[in-house]
């Protein structure tokens, strides 16, 4: 009995994955890994322009590429062999640090401080049929609650997956920032709707999800101020109109929280019809609370001799068709990576502009965050009580395989301002990251210096374990 319940079991998980249903690979939370997979989206025609990858997807994608890049395509394929098992552990880490710095926050580590002094991570995934499985993960750091993240309940089938729980949305095809939803903020309780398989042959991905925010004291609401947990609406559309080449539209509306609601209803409504101007409470004090993001991103992948990987987004505070548009409420950012400059090394680079109004909001007085983070661009956490000035962010990467089982991984950030005070300068961050491979995973250093905007120097040192 016990070896027909067995094999039951791995059919279950087979079946799952033919159908499409999908759990989804790490997202800033297994760099070794996730440097790999990403030379495998950007070796392959029609990327997808939000994460967390579906491992599905990465595996159809890592097929590709086993004549050309095999050293490659076997690595990743003896990492994905492990969301096969019906049962399974799919990530496990730990790491000690030393910090000299207690205030700022690790950008895109989920609102986790720089003077956590360990952190432990952990995520399995448990397929109960053809078409539901239960993925649980977690973080804990020091001084820190625990931390949610790919906790979730999922359901449906290939073009219809529906998740309720913990869930990353990260809309962009950027790398280090995201201007509209990334791992920045502390992670909240979504309800999830998207397709693992994408539909047509113009490859066509959809997502929409629903998410409940922590408490936020400012919310403005018909002449008075509310404390209350606002809600963020989500969706994106993106398309293949050619092999190389992603053209993707993303909306958030984050709303309500306070004493008179906006529904849900009326939240989704203002997602898929874009109003084209939030309402402000000083000129319309009956109006509630609302505030609307617009991003157009694409992606171009040139899979040459030579490969190369262009991407970027513009975004807009209001619908972008309008005339009337203020020229402070606007962001962009591009980038370009190289994933093979040799089959051992890749290069990257991104530039974010986030105008002055991007992030603030009439309704709410902390903005575009969630408990104090920003739910976009780690920028925005840099700059001091949310400076009204224009920010610029630069990002450079280098991940090296210098021997066969040691890896650097090496990427400096800069932010600044088109105007800064006497006592102002541009935020520097340098982070080296050295791995070593085992059979048993990684053990690793990284070390992350810089200086903030008021020239406070900063420094951390973090031994790791990573399977």
């Amino acid at each position: 009995m016990s070896r027909y319940w067995i094999l039951g079991c791995l059919l279950v998980a087979s079946q799952g994955w033919a159908k499409g249903l999908s759990p989804y690979l790490p997202l800033q939370i297994s760099s070794e890994i996730e440097s790999q997979i990403e030379k495998v989206m950007a070796l392959t025609p029609g990327a997808p322009l939000t994460r967390p990858y579906k491992a599905v997807d990465v595996m159809r994608r890592n097929k590709l590429i086993a004549t050309r890049f095999p050293e490659l395509h076997r690595s990743v394929d003896a990492y994905l062999a492990r969301y096969k098992d019906t049962f399974s552990l799919t990530h496990a880490s730990a790491s000690v640090s030393v910090s000299d710095d207690g205030s700022a926050a690790l950008p895109n580590q989920r609102s986790i401080k720089r003077d956590a002094s360990y952190q432990l991570s952990a995520s399995g995934v448990a397929y109960i049929s053809p078409f539901a499985y239960v993925a649980a993960g977690a973080v804990y750091a020091d001084g820190e609650n625990t931390l949610f993240y790919n906790t979730h309940v999922a359901f449906g089938y290939e073009y219809a997956q529906i998740e309720a729980g913990y869930r990353d949305h990260w809309f962009s095809p950027m790398q280090d920032s995201a201007l509209l939803t990334s791992t920045n903020a502390k992670p909240s309780v979504s309800i999830t709707v998207s397709n693992a398989t994408p539909i047509t042959d113009w490859d066509i991905r959809y997502e929409l999800f629903y998410s409940k925010l922590d408490d936020t004291t400012g919310i403005s609401q018909q002449g008075e101020l509310f404390t209350g947990k606002p809600n963020l609406a989500g969706l994106h559309l993106s398309v293949s109109p050619a092999e190389a080449w992603t053209i993707g539209l993303s909306r958030t509306v984050k709303f309500a929280g306070a004493k008179s609601n906006l529904s849900i209803g009326e939240a989704f409504k203002d997602l898929f019809t874009p109003s084209g101007e939030d309402e402000s409470p000083i000129l319309s004090p009956q109006s509630l609370a609302s505030d609307q993001k617009t991003a157009i991103s694409t992606k171009v992948n040139l899979p040459f001799a030579f490969p190369v990987s262009f991407y970027g987004e513009v975004a807009f505070e209001h619908s972008p068709e309008l005339n009337d548009q203020e020229a402070n409420d606007k962001a962009l950012a591009f980038g370009v990576y190289f994933p093979m400059v040799t089959n051992n090394l890749s290069l990257r680079y991104e530039f974010t502009r986030v105008d002055e109004l991007f992030y603030q909001s009439d309704f709410y007085s902390a903005g575009y965050t969630n408990e104090g983070q920003s739910l976009g661009h780690w920028v925005s956490d840099v700059f001091l009580g949310q400076e009204q000035v224009q920010k610029t962010s630069h990002s450079l990467n280098m991940n090296w395989k210098f021997a066969q089982d040691q890896v650097i991984d090496v990427t400096f950030r800069a932010a600044d301002s088109d105007t800064n005070s006497s006592a102002q300068q541009a935020y520097k961050e340098l982070n080296v990251r050295y791995s070593f491979a085992t059979h048993y995973g990684f053990w690793g250093v990284d070390l992350d210096v810089g200086e903030d905007r008021l020239g406070e120097k900063f420094k951390r040192i973090s031994a790791f374990y990573r399977w």
